[in-house]
């Protein structure tokens, strides 16, 4: 069962965790833009990414760019398991959880443990992973209302967070973000076709 600690724990991984994520990122994009664009090339490869971190800042820029790519990768790996997990556990009513033991939730981890799987068989097959990431970045633009709004709605439902639900402010916040997002949502598509998907 969930306590005020974790909304805590939750808090400080979204207002920690998602700056500084998003901080790297954008450092290497930046770092690489500087570097490639100038020439009219793009880089094809992680290695070639990392490669102007190593040229600007030496071992450490190396070191950094190493740590965000496998924190990127293992992360994003981890989350989109997880995700795959939570939607089936509550869709279907199984057990679930990350204190149960997978022996009292083995659904729940078999299906944890079938999408990492699937994830390195398309990565071991032929299929491009930046092409097949730029088509489930739309999906997921289109698709992310459907997931946000219940996420609003249970903020507030005073069944499930008590005294603790949001409050003026923080719905103002999120009904912003959903304004962006519907907006996000209804572009997607047409943005990718317009633009070649970004070429």
């Amino acid at each position: 069962r969930w306590s005020a600690a974790d909304l805590a724990d939750a808090r400080s991984s979204v207002l920690i965790g998602f700056p500084v994520g998003g901080f790297l990122a954008l450092s290497l994009i930046a770092t690489a833009a500087v570097v490639y664009h100038p020439g009219g090339t793009a880089p094809g490869s992680l290695a070639q990414v990392a490669q102007p971190a190593l040229l600007a800042f030496g071992a450490v820029g190396l070191a950094v760019a190493v740590l965000a790519f496998f924190a990127v990768t293992f992360g994003a790996a981890l989350e989109t398991g997880l995700s795959a997990a939570y939607a089936a556990a509550q869709y279907f009513g199984w057990q679930w959880g990350k204190r149960v033991s997978p022996r009292e939730a083995a659904r729940f981890h078999s299906v944890l443990l079938v999408s990492v799987l699937l994830a390195v068989l398309v990565l071991l097959s032929t299929v491009d992973p930046v092409t097949l990431t730029e088509y489930m970045l739309i999906v997921s633009a289109v698709v992310l209302p459907l997931t946000y709004l219940p996420i609003l709605i249970v903020a507030n439902d005073r069944t499930y967070l008590g005294d603790r639900v949001n409050g003026t402010l923080a719905n103002l916040l999120g009904a912003v973000f959903l304004l962006v997002i519907v907006a996000a949502s209804v572009a997607a598509i047409p943005l990718a076709v317009a633009t070649g998907m970004g070429r």
